[in-house]
């Protein structure tokens, strides 16, 4: 007998979701258990906790002023949101209150396969933290020791999309389900990195967004002798330098670092590009209240190895819309450390001679990261020494 076509897919379709449902130990999201030996290591050892009051007034000084789009979310705070969480396995309920200690006393083998679910939306206060951590390394060029390097993390509650996205990127969303305004819960890995030489002057700025950062040069790029004026994208809240426009301004992004050949030439355009759209200080953007909080180094919104939110799958396969891991989760094992990370953000804007040099490294996710790397630094080091 012939079965009929729509019988079969429906079969396939029916087996792949009972595979889906079953029953696997808890196993950590890949990325996390690339990253984690590389992650504890450096975590160990280039990490200053407790922060001395010297550098707590540093961090003061030097807090972003951040501006945001009127229609945007501001940042929240975590506490508020573990407030009104539950700690999940799939769907049974592990724990039905939670807090960053109680979180903090989990093995990271206990956290794989778990997730945080609050079902509640929570409100931004008055005034946000910025969630400060300080490490000291080498600087980015390597030539000097001790330099001090201060990570601001503003928490949002939900992480968008660039608003202007190709058709391509648009037909993806669409057969998602996913909402383009609420792609995923919490957003925990926008950041701003800066950088201070031995004689404590302010060198870099580095702003990670998401999946690809960019590094500036204090007193080349902007001032250096004040806090840099920042502003979050519309949705997406990825961070950019706040020039002082009058107007929207529209910022080229892409899914990962690889396709930073677009970030510097407009017009090598990928299948799934995308524009972000930000509205600063000048243009309307409103200014948001922030204070510093410094959190302890296995804080959970820091090194939490499960899911900060609830996963979103199709059929068990990842698009995209998973809740983050913690935010010492931000870069892969070749560049995670602070000198490495600012150098690989070092490119410029239509810098066809950069390009170039770039393009037969660019490779997907099999990248010559390491080349990349030797090129941006060589770079940062000559704008370093001007």
């Amino acid at each position: 007998m012939r079965i009929p076509l729509r019988i079969t897919i429906l079969f396939i379709i029916f087996t792949i979701f009972l595979f889906s449902c079953a029953h696997n130990p808890p196993e950590c999201d890949g990325f996390v258990s690339m990253v984690r030996e590389t992650k504890d290591s450096y975590i160990a050892n280039h990490q200053i906790y407790p922060v001395p009051q010297e550098l707590q007034d540093r961090a003061q000084q030097f807090l972003p002023e951040l501006h945001v789009a009127p229609e945007s979310g501001a940042p929240i705070s975590f506490d508020d949101y573990l407030q009104g969480a539950k700690l999940m396995r799939k769907k049974e309920v592990l724990a039905e209150t939670v807090s960053a200690e109680s979180l903090s006393q989990l093995s990271p083998e206990e956290e794989c396969g778990t997730h945080l679910d609050n079902p509640e939306d929570v409100p931004s206060p008055e005034i946000a933290p910025y969630y400060v951590q300080v490490f000291e390394d080498q600087s980015p060029d390597l030539r000097e020791e001790n330099w001090i390097y201060l990570r601001y993390i503003p928490v949002f509650d939900w992480s968008g999309l660039a608003p202007k996205r190709s058709f391509l990127a648009r037909i993806g969303v669409g057969l998602t389900g996913g909402k383009s305004e609420r792609w995923h819960r919490l957003d925990v890995h926008t950041c701003a990195i800066l950088g201070f030489n031995p004689e404590g002057e302010f060198k870099t700025l580095t702003l990670a967004q998401h999946n690809h950062q960019k590094t500036y040069i204090a007193g080349i790029d902007f001032p250096s002798e004040q806090a840099p004026q920042l502003v979050a994208a519309f949705q997406s809240n990825e961070l950019y330098l706040d020039e002082g426009e009058s107007e929207e301004v529209a910022h080229r992004v892409v899914p990962f670092f690889s396709g930073v050949d677009y970030l510097i030439d407009g017009k090598r355009k990928p299948a799934l590009w995308a524009e972000d759209v930000t509205v600063g200080r000048n243009a309307g953007g409103l200014p948001v209240a922030m204070t510093l909080e410094f959190p302890f180094p296995n804080h959970p919104l820091l090194d939490f190895a499960g899911l900060l939110a609830p996963p979103k799958r199709i059929l068990g396969l990842y698009v995209g819309r998973d809740g983050p891991p913690g935010s010492n989760y931000f870069a892969p094992p070749s560049f995670l450390s602070m000198p490495d990370f600012v150098a690989m953000g070092y490119w410029q804007e239509g810098d066809e001679e950069l390009l170039n040099q770039l393009k037969p490294m660019l490779k997907g996710l099999r990248s010559d990261w390491e080349g990349m790397e030797d090129i941006l630094r060589q770079r940062i080091r000559e704008a370093l020494a001007k």
